[in-house]
């Protein structure tokens, strides 16, 4: 209940934001985007290895203020879907509802997570060609943690609440390439590929648990209509 309520004051805020931003349609642009994204979590402690990739899927508001002719900045909100395959070769002791409980050597445990992101970019704009205008931008993902599952592939574990396990923040950067086709009526496509990187540990270890980094990759074809 809380998330919900938390989740709906930012976008009444958020849209607050868009609708002052309209009233300077020279140098603000407003885009809703969806990303679907092939992730994984890269880990690395010997008694670990990343498991198979999964899917995810992301999508959100951003705000596009120019700067100046070529460089805007751009920020917004995001819903992420992600997570990944951690192979565990030695017994791991997870922290689940009801307790501690050893995993035995060689399981799989699957993470899906699911984020609320803010994300602040700069972005590089490339002069107009036809209907075409390309950008690069660069920037940072601050991250909270709003939903935490797993699955494994011993003790029957499955679709299991795993917020005990997981960090509750989290810091990611990403980078993306794309172009906005115009459509007309100030609006436009937009496509892009994006990578984003989390920069902190995922997981989260108990007293026994032996420490490691794991962190989230993906890289995703953002499409948005821009208005």
């Amino acid at each position: 209940m809380k998330t919900k309520i938390f989740l709906t004051a930012v976008m009444l805020v958020f849209c607050s934001v868009i609708l002052n931003a309209q009233q300077d349609e020279r140098k603000t642009s407003v885009a809703i985007t969806l990303q679907p994204n092939v992730v994984w979590i890269k880990v690395d402690a010997s008694d670990l290895s990343k498991g198979p990739v999964r899917l995810g899927f992301e999508g959100g508001l951003r705000v596009d203020r120019k700067l100046e002719k070529f460089c805007a900045l751009s920020f917004g909100i995001n819903l992420n879907q992600t997570g990944g395959n951690i192979n565990y070769k030695d017994e791991v002791i997870i922290e689940r509802e009801t307790g501690l409980d050893t995993l035995q050597a060689g399981t799989r445990i699957t993470y899906r997570l699911q984020y609320f992101e803010i994300p602040v970019a700069i972005k590089f704009l490339l002069p107009e060609m036809g209907y075409y205008t390309g950008f690069a931008e660069v920037g940072i993902d601050p991250m909270i943690n709003i939903r935490a599952h797993i699955n494994a592939t011993d003790n029957n574990i499955e679709n299991e609440n795993f917020k005990k396990g997981v960090a509750m923040v989290n810091m990611g950067w990403h980078a993306g390439l794309g172009f906005n086709y115009a459509i007309g009526n100030n609006m436009a496509l937009r496509f892009a590929v994006v990578y984003k990187n989390t920069f902190l540990d995922v997981t989260k270890e108990n007293d026994i648990r032996k420490p490691d980094q794991a962190r989230i990759n993906q890289v995703g074809l953002n499409m948005g209509i821009v208005f």
